[in-house]
């Protein structure tokens, strides 16, 4: 019996200090990598309030800003956010005289199903919508705690169905995986579980839709209650104001999704405004070179490169009102140009009156005019060529071939 008790304590003491040795590994393996350690920490801390509870302060702010496409970026896939047509005969997408993909609804639901002569092959979800539909969109869906893309996607300017970017005509696929850093720049906030190798998993509960204003102003819970609770304090409390930070600090708040693609450094969704960016992912483009920059979504680098950028101390908020909707009002914006440019004049050009006075109401078509994109090009059905996507070009520059067409249109 003694024999048997000391066995029984032996086997105690062997399980406590296994025990030990694994809290100690852990805490060891923690602290030994901070920057997991604070990043984690930062995550857990994120105390969003909804964008609506801003609107009882800045009312007027918020109902401007949720007619902009930034706020309208990412949505649930419910039939008031899809922009495709469902009706018979503007619901299928030809790849070939073998291949298409039929769009259906069934029920409240929304489907893509991929067919092969004829045979089902392959069918999936709409679950989010990415996209505002200014464009276009494209759309994703869940299969366990991971998003792929769908094989067709929408395309505003003909009001059809497209391939979806960078999608072969040849073949239908349903694989694409979708990365944090996509949902970083879609989204006000995922919850990533795991980051790997551009192999993301999310908690599907946790994603806040769109551009809204916490994505900006980082989240809002605390700046809410004291707030609440002290009325009287004007001074915004617990809340990134763009007025105390740098000029940098201004440019990287947008940078992070409007400089192309990045290589990350930290983990996505870490970033938060008044952050120095290059500390958290690396622009994958040359300054020094305009034909590494492609007009869709590198719009950064293309303004860091024009002379109006280098000789003032302009950012994107000199132009641009985020918290409105100013979409294709190149007269609004050319008064902004006027802010700097009060004494410029085009007799060079020898115009006449009437055409200056169109010069003087439009700097942006001439200055800034629609560029096709290299990096987006969409295939619809019908058509012998592709198209590319085309987005107006923030490299602030003269255009003499595109200026000719200007005048052409005018008159």
């Amino acid at each position: 019996m003694a024999s048997y008790i000391r066995k029984i304590k032996k086997q105690n003491v062997f399980i406590l200090l296994i025990s030990v040795v694994v809290y100690l590994g852990n805490v060891m393996s923690t602290s030994l990598n901070p920057a997991a350690q604070k990043e984690m920490a930062a995550d857990q801390e994120k105390k969003f309030a909804g964008s609506a509870s801003c609107a009882s302060c800045h009312n007027d702010i918020y109902k401007s800003h949720i007619q902009t496409a930034h706020y309208h970026d990412s949505r649930p896939a419910n039939q008031e956010f899809i922009k495709g047509s469902f009706a018979d005969g503007k619901n299928r997408y030809d790849y070939n005289k073998w291949m298409y993909v039929l769009l259906q609804k069934e029920d409240n639901r929304f489907f893509q199903t991929a067919f092969i002569n004829g045979i089902e092959y392959q069918k999936a979800p709409f679950d989010i919508v990415v996209g505002s539909g200014r464009k276009g969109q494209t759309y994703l869906y869940w299969d366990g705690d991971m998003l792929y893309q769908l094989p067709v996607s929408y395309f505003t300017l003909q009001n059809r169905w497209c391939n979806s970017p960078g999608f072969s005509n040849s073949f239908i696929r349903f694989d694409r995986i979708i990365p944090a850093q996509c949902l970083e720049c879609h989204s006000t906030y995922a919850k990533v579980l795991e980051d790997k190798d551009n192999i993301s998993t999310f908690d599907k509960t946790q994603i806040i839709y769109g551009i809204d204003c916490e994505r900006c102003h980082g989240p809002a819970a605390d700046h809410v209650n004291f707030h609440k609770e002290h009325p009287g304090e004007k001074d915004a409390k617990y809340m990134v104001s763009t007025k105390n930070l740098s000029r940098q600090q201004r440019l990287d708040a947008c940078a992070i999704c409007h400089s192309g693609f990045r290589k990350q450094v930290k983990q996505p969704f870490t970033f938060q405004t008044g952050d120095n960016l290059d500390k958290h992912s690396v622009a994958a483009f040359s300054n020094d070179s305009i034909s590494t920059l492609d007009v869709h979504g590198n719009q950064y680098g293309l303004l860091m490169s024009s002379k109006c950028f280098k000789l003032s101390q302009m950012d994107c908020s000199s132009c641009h009102n985020v918290h409105a909707n100013e979409v294709n009002s190149p007269a609004l914006f050319s008064q902004r140009c006027i802010t700097c440019h009060k004494e410029t004049n085009h007799s060079s050009l020898q115009l006449s009156d009437n055409r200056q006075s169109l010069l003087s109401a439009n700097c942006i078509d001439c200055h800034m005019p629609m560029l096709p994109s290299r990096n987006i090009v969409l295939n619809v059905e019908d058509l012998d060529n592709s198209v590319p996507d085309t987005v107006r070009t923030h490299r602030i520059a003269i255009y003499p071939e595109l200026m000719k067409n200007f005048f052409k249109v005018a008159n």
